[in-house]
């Protein structure tokens, strides 16, 4: 009786083993390992397609361009120059026209741009000529120099460092959008300060100035010719309303006057 039994067992397996040996498709997969491959390769799409989102994302954030438009509000002539390298003095290899666009590749130091032109060539643009929303980031802070001042359009704020820092903060105005600030990093100019300016153009004084570059200035809110306030362009602290300099307090421009050494750094953004 037990014989009987055990190959009535036995006979079960062989032919549970052979239903499961019938089960192999014709690339030698049954179902379970049919199933796991499938699920395998699901999950490999699944990685492969959140491994190019990834480097999709990364690749937008490395390849941002940075975009400004050459506008010449210094001499007026409709024209901007290009040179070979970021000096003056070296050899123009292109002028544009203004409203002409410019991809900015480099903030440099001293108000300079790298700049890409349309046709591809590659150069440098003095800061003063391009206008711009935002600069390519650059490792200028309130710890590069002893003495900084950094400039933020968007809220109209003069920060002043020393040694790192904050010992001063004031409400300012920048220039109008057709008589922009320049956006970039700057210094202080030797020797370009005064107590007292008059323009007879804008029919504007000004004192305790201090130049950051060429005709670009930190100074106090506008006076009359005979050095009473305007006040109606006091009460414009806190938004865009100057000529291209930057305004401030009587206090704060006074400070900077007495204050801030030349070659003090300078950051607008």
């Amino acid at each position: 009786m037990k014989k009987k039994v055990f190959i009535s067992l036995t006979v079960a397996v062989v032919v549970i083993s052979s239903v499961a040996l019938n089960s192999i498709n014709k690339n030698g997969e049954n179902k379970i390992t049919k199933y796991k491959k499938e699920n395998t390769e699901k999950e490999k799409v699944v990685v492969a397609n959140r491994s190019t989102k990834e480097f999709e994302s990364v690749s937008k954030k490395v390849e941002k361009k940075y975009e400004g438009e050459a506008l010449n509000v210094v001499e007026h002539n409709g024209k901007t120059k290009i040179y070979e390298k970021n000096d003056e003095g070296s050899q123009v290899i292109s002028i544009i026209n203004d409203y002409d666009k410019v991809e900015l590749l480099e903030t440099l130091p001293k108000g300079w741009f790298k700049v890409k032109l349309g046709d591809g060539q590659i150069g440098y643009a003095d800061a003063r000529y391009i206008r711009s929303e935002k600069v390519p980031p650059h490792n200028y802070n309130e710890n590069s120099s002893e003495w900084v001042l950094k400039f933020n359009e968007e809220n109209q704020k003069l920060r002043i460092y020393k040694g790192g820092k904050l010992v001063s903060e004031s409400l300012g105005s920048s220039g109008l959008k057709d008589a922009f600030t320049p956006k970039g990093v700057f210094e202080i100019e030797s020797g370009r300060r005064g107590y007292w300016a008059y323009i007879p153009r804008f029919e504007q004084g000004m004192k305790y100035w201090v130049g950051f570059k060429g005709t670009y200035l930190f100074h106090s809110i506008p006076f009359t010719e005979d050095q009473k306030i305007i006040e109606e362009e006091a009460k414009k602290l806190g938004k865009p309303s100057s000529h291209g300099c930057i305004r401030l307090p009587i206090d704060i421009s006074k400070y900077i006057y007495d204050k801030v050494p030349d070659g003090a750094l300078v950051i607008i953004e």
